[in-house]
């Protein structure tokens, strides 16, 4: 299998909050997210140091939504592939003028949240958003787009996005490993991810092209 190139992230997205609640871990930056195949000639990325083990606490499972992007340069509106995932609830801090919209296929709001994009001190005007919105009953079948809006513009991810991307994780302790992108157009499913991501021994992969397909639900 051909090794897809490695294309940067256009903002490093802070930590996942994949411990207890409020424990951050460092960012994952761009050089951390390059496809990791069933394929000797590829090399394995290597993300900084985890943090300290999780207490009994931080076992509790919560199912969320994870919800993250932000703005380029430009202040034009992003989102990345958003995944169904066990980790803490993490929600906006205040309202502002941006809103995550999740909705069903015949159009009816599943989810809205509000809220102010973080300011990056001596940047470029980008800025990132990341929040853990906990499942709700009948979700499962029915997200069919989630969009983000702002003041300089919107952008959606619906069933026909073609995003691909992989993370991968400690199940027991919730620490991200890698997070892959660009992954070759033929791993359109969770089964497809399973076999074709080259991962440690006792981690899982969870995957997403842009709305959570069946096989991220029934983990």
């Amino acid at each position: 299998m051909r090794t897809p190139h490695r294309t940067r992230i256009r903002i490093a997205i802070p930590a996942l909050f994949l411990l207890a609640a409020g424990a951050a871990l460092g960012a994952l930056n761009a050089e951390d997210t390059h496809p990791r195949l069933h394929d000797p000639r590829n090399a394995r990325s290597q993300p900084g140091e985890a943090a300290a083990s999780p207490t009994a606490q931080d076992t509790i499972r919560t199912w969320n939504l994870l919800l993250w992007g932000g703005i380029d340069a430009d202040r034009v509106p992003f989102l990345e592939p958003v995944f169904v995932i066990d980790a803490p609830p993490s929600l906006p801090r205040s309202i502002g003028e941006y809103v995550v919209i999740g909705r069903a296929g015949d159009g009816a709001v599943l989810f809205s949240l509000p809220f102010e994009m973080p300011v990056v001190a001596d940047g470029d005007g980008t800025s990132s958003f990341l929040f853990m919105l906990p499942v709700q009953p009948g979700w499962e079948g029915r997200l069919a787009s989630v969009t983000l809006t702002g003041p300089g513009g919107s952008a959606t991810l619906d069933e026909d996005s073609r995003r691909p991307m992989a993370i991968v994780r400690d199940p027991g302790t919730r620490r991200i490993r890698a997070i892959l992108r660009d992954l070759p157009p033929s791993i359109v499913t969770q089964a497809d991810a399973d076999e074709a991501v080259d991962r440690d021994p006792g981690t899982e992969v969870l995957f997403s092209r842009g709305i959570p397909g069946p096989g991220a639900w029934r983990r």
